[in-house]
């Protein structure tokens, strides 16, 4: 058992490492929040840039594709409940091109992407406050996918006082949702990277147990 042990935790130990290496390298985006004021007044409309910037060969979906085209078009959500949508997100200008992945004509950024969301809190909100964005989102390259994820990105704005005509967000619609989460995208094509290799290496990892098992009873 003693035996056992000492040629079973390094063997684990080794699995968890490379695993997590591994996702590491399949993470190729990351965002960032830029170009946000110092000071606002609650109720006033002004703008959060959130700017992507994603490696290698992999694209980034644009926010405006149709859901049911095949990949998570990018989408935003507002973790703290005093901050409104108001008005249409803008983006960099995507990248329209016939995806092999999904068959169908898609918007795409590589490299880099900026969204512009036009945002107000709520008029009770005074002082310093916390902006947390949720990204929701999906990256191909030419053969493959990648699950979709979401990261945060965080911020604070100090609030200072009411505005004179404060934005009065729609009473029917998600306080802090910025768009839709989509139930599910159509069926997803590509072998996803990610979930292979995690297969693949916990396979090895268990033949691996295997054979130790096997060499404790001779």
């Amino acid at each position: 058992m003693v035996n056992f042990c000492k040629l079973f935790l390094p063997l684990f130990l080794l699995l968890m490492f490379v695993l997590s290496a591994q996702a590491q390298l399949l993470d190729p985006v990351s965002y960032e929040i830029s170009d946000i004021p110092d000071e606002v007044q609650a109720g006033e409309i002004f703008t959060i840039s959130v700017t992507a910037t994603i490696d290698g060969d992999w694209h980034l979906y644009s926010a405006k594709n149709d859901p049911d085209a095949g990949p998570y078009p990018t989408t935003f959500s507002s973790v703290e409940d005093h901050l409104f949508l108001a008005g249409d997100i803008e983006e960099t200008e995507p990248k329209i091109v016939l995806d092999p992945n999904f068959n169908a004509e898609l918007g795409w950024h590589s490299e880099r992407a900026v969204f512009r969301l036009p945002v107000a809190f709520d008029t009770t909100s005074r002082g310093i406050q916390n902006v947390t964005i949720e990204v929701l989102y999906q990256v191909c390259d030419d053969r493959s996918c990648l699950p979709p994820k979401t990261k945060q990105v965080s911020t604070e704005i100090f609030v200072s006082g009411v505005s004179d005509s404060p934005f009065q967000p729609a009473a029917t619609r998600s306080s802090n949702l910025f768009y839709s989460i989509y139930s599910s995208p159509a069926e997803v094509l590509p072998v996803l990277n990610e979930r292979e290799w995690m297969f693949w290496g916990s396979l090895i990892f268990l033949i691996a147990v295997g054979f130790i098992l096997r060499n404790q009873k001779v």
